[in-house]
């Protein structure tokens, strides 16, 4: 297995880990959704270690203090009632 497809494998299993369309995706990342369409092909990418690193760094949080999108719409959490 050569270094694109190794990164493709990787690509692929992060945005199914995520939940993610492959539009949803390259938005996180920051990149071209045919970019990031390209490197799911087996395509490769100039530069692997730091999508590597920004996949890592950009994982969804599931934080409920972050806000959340759901359904393509973004839901906001209420502000919390000081006491």
């Amino acid at each position: 297995m050569n270094e694109n497809e190794k990164l493709a494998q990787e690509v692929k299993a992060w945005r199914g880990k995520e939940g993610l369309t492959a539009e949803a995706a390259a938005k996180v990342l920051g990149i071209p959704k045919r970019t990031f369409e390209g490197m799911e092909q087996g395509r490769g990418f100039p530069y692997p270690v730091l999508l590597r690193v920004a996949m890592e760094s950009k994982a969804v949080s599931h934080d409920p203090i972050h806000e959340k999108v759901h359904g393509g719409r973004q839901l906001q959490q209420k502000p919390r009632k000081s006491v």
